[in-house]
């Protein structure tokens, strides 16, 4: 059941929130989205801290390919992040100020936080796949799986 207090985020699709963004705030750090804490427990499965997410525009997304995308880390907002929380009465997205990685996302403007990444419990070369495009070190990962094969070898 839904919580009236918080009406955001709203979950559309499995791990597929969508919110309105609340503004900027200089208490998050790049890589960070805010949502309030008692939203997040009350409307979505996000674990925060750890899960990592996609932001995109509700219209008009990015066209930039899965890969490219920064990811953000979800971070629960309560009163040790004073102007954050203000930003978020309703459980509304709080992007860092020092972010130019988001785009002309606007306040007020809808957006989607895609969780279904997190929740992909891969092996193998899925796993070191999925670590590539997390990490964006693509050179520093191609190295570690070359000398691991050259060891198994």
């Amino acid at each position: 059941m839904r919580c009236l207090t918080y009406p955001y985020p709203i979950e559309t699709l499995r791990h597929w929130y969508v919110t309105p963004v609340g503004g900027r705030s200089p208490e998050l750090e790049p890589g960070e989205l805010g949502l309030n804490r008692e939203a997040i427990v009350e409307n979505t499965d996000l674990i925060p801290f750890e899960d990592r997410v996609l932001l995109s525009r509700l219209e008009g997304g990015s066209p930039r390919p899965l890969f490219a995308r920064k990811y953000f880390r979800i971070v629960p907002l309560d009163r040790s992040k004073p102007d954050a929380l203000s930003k978020s009465p309703l459980g509304e997205a709080i992007l860092p100020a020092s972010d130019n990685e988001t785009g002309p996302i606007k306040v007020g403007e809808m957006v989607v936080i895609n969780s279904v990444l997190s929740r992909v419990h891969t092996h193998g070369l899925p796993s070191i796949i999925d670590r590539m495009i997390r990490s964006r070190s693509d050179v520093q990962m191609l190295d570690v799986i070359y000398t691991k094969e050259r060891r198994q070898s």
